[in-house]
């Protein structure tokens, strides 16, 4: 076991090494901004105070402007010169076959990877290079596909920065789930214990506390990277009913890659990768009138599925 972990070891370490492979995060405003760029970009301000005292993101409007984006210098383009927008207050759900480049947009919005200098993503207006990463993401809220919770407290997992007060914190369970609300106040309220990755809840509780998480930000986007793909269907209507009440009425812009076309139909806009590339781009309902359309195709093909299975949903 020694000489395996020291393996482990030697590996990160051949790894790090590899400063051309594995560049620094760009993360201070503007930095990004900073790199040779054929469009001659001019370097932003290197403070985001006057965005911040601002209150920006004001409306939460997302436009990705010619986005391409590789893991490494020497690897192909997983995104090539996707462009799209999602004005604020409207609903897109992003579909696509596995290797698609579905999560990977969603991760250049979150700069986890830059995109190249020949494109741009903007939030209202501003390129979110010339902000933090800090700034950036404590003005997203996601919902991933495998719920993330920590050792430690009910309390702790909502609100890590300790910035709610406890009535909000109850208030965005109540919104999430009332069944969620009873139980925890019967087992030990805000302070319940909640093991290493939530091992001592459901998959479907964990997937709740997340939603809750994203009610406490009052973030003008959210973000879903197919949240519901391994809950129950009871399970995942009630977080599709949440997010359409706490999130859509009230004029978030909501991103979501949907496992489970259904959730997406009645969104306004539906984005259909393939191979890096924005294949399809429009309404449902005129997606659905492309004769041998992709996004056609991806509805028949899940219908076909479901037939098969009976009322069980099944996922590509």
């Amino acid at each position: 076991m020694l000489e395996s972990q020291m393996m482990s070891v030697q590996r990160v370490t051949e790894i790090t090494d590899i400063e051309s492979e594995m560049p620094r995060e760009l993360d201070g405003a503007g930095e990004a901004l900073k790199q040779p760029s054929k469009l001659n970009l001019k370097p932003s301000p290197l403070s985001e105070n006057a965005l911040k005292a601002d209150g920006w993101p004001w409306k939460g409007g997302i436009a990705f402007k010619n986005v391409s984006m590789k893991y490494r210098p020497s690897a192909p383009l997983v995104l090539n010169g996707v462009t799209l927008s999602v004005p604020s207050g409207s609903t897109l759900g992003v579909v696509g076959r596995t290797g698609s480049g579905k999560s990977s947009l969603l991760l250049t919005l979150f700069r986890i990877v830059e995109i190249e200098s020949e494109g741009s993503i903007e939030i209202d207006g501003i390129d979110i290079r010339s902000i933090s990463m800090k700034q950036l993401r404590e003005n997203l809220a996601i919902i991933p596909q495998d719920p993330v919770l920590f050792a430690g407290t009910l309390e702790s997992n909502l609100d890590a920065n300790s910035k709610a007060t406890p009535e909000d914190m109850w208030k965005a369970l109540e919104a999430a789930s009332p069944d969620l609300v009873r139980q925890f106040k019967a087992s030990g309220g805000l302070k319940s214990e909640i093991t290493e990755g939530g091992g001592n809840l459901s998959q479907g509780q964990r997937q709740l506390i997340c939603l809750a998480r994203a009610l406490l930000k009052k973030s003008k986007i959210l973000v879903l990277d197919e949240a519901t793909s391994s809950v129950d269907v009871q399970t995942d209507q009630q977080v599709q009913d949440t997010i359409r009440r706490e999130f859509v009425d009230k004029g978030v812009s909501v991103i979501t890659v949907a496992h489970r076309l259904d959730t997406i139909l009645g969104y306004d806009k539906i984005a259909v990768l393939g191979q890096g590339k924005l294949l399809e781009y429009g309404s449902p309902s005129d997606l659905l009138k492309i004769e041998n359309g992709e996004f056609r195709s991806l509805v028949n093909a899940d219908q076909t599925n479901k037939q098969k299975g009976g009322k069980k949903m099944t996922v590509s």
